[in-house]
């Protein structure tokens, strides 16, 4: 039978691992470790592709006899019906690798043949310096609002924080609780230098960061800051 023979030469195939040496030299080709993985790879999928055939022409054939309208499958009929199965199969789920590509793009990068979800970057938790840097930043700005103030105010700060003429934004703390910063009340003057604006102790450290009239910012211990603002 001519496909048996060639299934069998394929088996034979697949499992001789090294070629057989005889007494005579042999004439076969040198290849390389990575043509020689190309070669199984591609002989066992032969191998798998022939088999499934001849599985798919047995349960076929099995089936038409209980019903008789169903043809009797020949194994090369059989052959490409395998074939065509897999080509649609692999349309298919090309169809799906490019929508995921284009629902989420820049997820995916290549690797080889196939594709992985891209690296995302590392979720960096902010140090405490860090965070001490960014409130210093966000008191700066409320303090050049304030000074804006002052100048365009006849060189007075304003007596109370509704009276700022600045964006509500200036007065927003970082962070996400989004605290307003506290605002001493009353009639103030550059010099001498006294409270002017501070923060709300919400961020879990023994620092407080104060403003003062004259533009200096400090950091101070909370029980220090609270002697500040309580001796205004």
């Amino acid at each position: 039978m001519p496909i048996r023979f060639v299934i069998t030469s394929v088996i034979v195939f697949c499992s001789t691992s090294q070629m057989a040496q005889a007494g005579m030299p042999s004439s076969s080709l040198d290849l390389t470790e990575i043509a020689s993985l190309r070669i199984q790879s591609i002989s066992f999928f032969l191998l798998v592709l022939l088999l499934s055939a001849w599985v798919f022409k047995k349960l076929w054939n099995m089936l038409a006899r209980d019903f008789p309208k169903m043809p009797v499958l020949s194994y090369k009929g059989a052959l490409a019906g395998t074939i065509l199965w897999g080509l649609m199969f692999l349309f298919v789920l090309t169809m799906i690798s490019g929508a995921r590509e284009l629902l989420t793009p820049g997820a995916w990068e290549k690797q080889g043949r196939t594709y992985k979800l891209a690296d995302s970057e590392p979720v960096v938790l902010e140090t405490p310096e860090a965070l001490l840097e960014e409130r210093q930043e966000k008191l700066s700005e409320l303090r050049t609002a304030l000074f804006m103030h002052v100048a365009t105010h006849q060189g007075k700060f304003p007596d109370k924080a509704d009276d700022a003429v600045f964006a509500d934004e200036f007065w927003l703390q970082p962070g996400d609780l989004r605290v307003k910063y506290g605002y001493v009340t009353g009639e103030k003057k550059p010099e001498p230098a006294e409270p002017l604006a501070f923060e709300q102790a919400v961020y879990g450290d023994d620092q407080q960061l104060v403003l003062f009239t004259d533009g200096a910012i400090k950091v101070l211990p909370l029980k220090e800051a609270q002697e500040v603002l309580n001796g205004k």
